[in-house]
């Protein structure tokens, strides 16, 4: 009798094992996720790509999607810190700050034309300016002090040449995304610009992406970084932690849509890609290094 007892005892306790863990290991799925954008073109255009972006996504994981999009580079590591997002789309420095700040943890990269994009400062053609030592005095604009082409780099080799752009430009601006300074360009509303290349001899750059295409002003490079890590898909880690199957569900949904023969192009518009493709920490360990090359703060 206590042989019996104890057998029905221990197929309760395996049915009960049965029973509780799958629940334990895959909670359900929160009612929705939020993923993070920064402003690299106009903030309205982006919203829009954005939305339909994200009703894509869903599609394929059933779970709806939002779109935040951030003013700036510090507010999207901000919102990530702060729970208001779960994964986001980071520029590679400000993916380290995220890294260090919010937990955030790579899962993807973007590619243009290859695993990496550039830093390159232009000028008009129609500007006698053909080295960076004749832009003493003048109107310059940055994009974002966490922009990794659009301030970043161009500050490592302006530390190389003795350049402080605190006291050797006449006026500096940060336009806030690369769109932006490329119309001020445009414009003659400054007289160079650091932005994006996405390729070593900036002639697929920020201008030939956002430049209206009625202009005839042209432009030409002073100055072209060494490659630049593309930008990360991030998921935040304690939220990868407690969704870990709807993380990778989302990371290979992404995938397929890249890969889809029939949305697939559409898709990459919309991000402005050529392909996403799987990333590691480790690829932006040059990063890190330019951080601590220029003792950067997170502002």
């Amino acid at each position: 009798m206590i042989r019996a007892f104890v057998f029905s005892l221990l197929v309760s306790l395996v049915t009960f094992s049965v029973v509780v863990a799958p629940s334990q290991v895959f909670a359900a799925n929160p009612k929705h996720v939020t993923i993070g954008f920064i402003p690299g073109e106009n903030p309205e255009t982006l919203r829009e790509n954005g939305v339909e972006f994200g009703k894509m996504l869903e599609s394929k994981i059933g779970v709806p999607v939002k779109i935040f999009i951030s003013k700036d580079y510090t507010s999207l590591i901000d919102a990530m810190k702060e729970k208001k997002i779960d994964f986001a789309f980071f520029t590679a420095m400000s993916f380290v700050f995220a890294e260090k700040q919010a937990g955030a943890k790579v899962l993807l990269k973007k590619i243009w034309d290859g695993p990496f994009y550039w830093s390159t400062i232009l000028v008009r053609t129609d500007s006698k300016i053909s080295k960076l030592s004749q832009l003493k005095g003048k109107k310059f604009a940055f994009v974002d002090k966490k922009s990794s082409s659009g301030f970043l780099y161009p500050q490592v080799q302006f530390k190389k040449e003795g350049i402080d752009p605190t006291t050797f430009f006449g006026e500096v601006v940060y336009s806030g995304n690369h769109d932006a300074s490329i119309h001020l360009l445009e414009e003659k509303k400054v007289d160079a610009v650091a932005v994006f290349s996405n390729d070593a001899k900036a002639v697929d750059s920020a201008w030939h992406r956002f430049a209206p295409k009625t202009t005839k002003v042209k432009v030409k490079p002073l100055w072209i970084s060494a490659p630049i890590p593309n930008d990360p898909f991030c998921v935040r880690q304690d939220f990868y932690e407690a969704n870990p199957r709807l993380s990778h569900d989302l990371m290979f949904a992404l995938k397929e849509l890249d890969d889809d023969t029939k949305q697939g192009s559409h898709f990459k518009k919309l991000l402005g890609v050529s392909a996403l493709i799987m990333a590691t920490s480790q690829q932006y360990e040059p990063v890190r290094d330019l951080v601590k090359e220029l003792d950067l703060k997170l502002e």
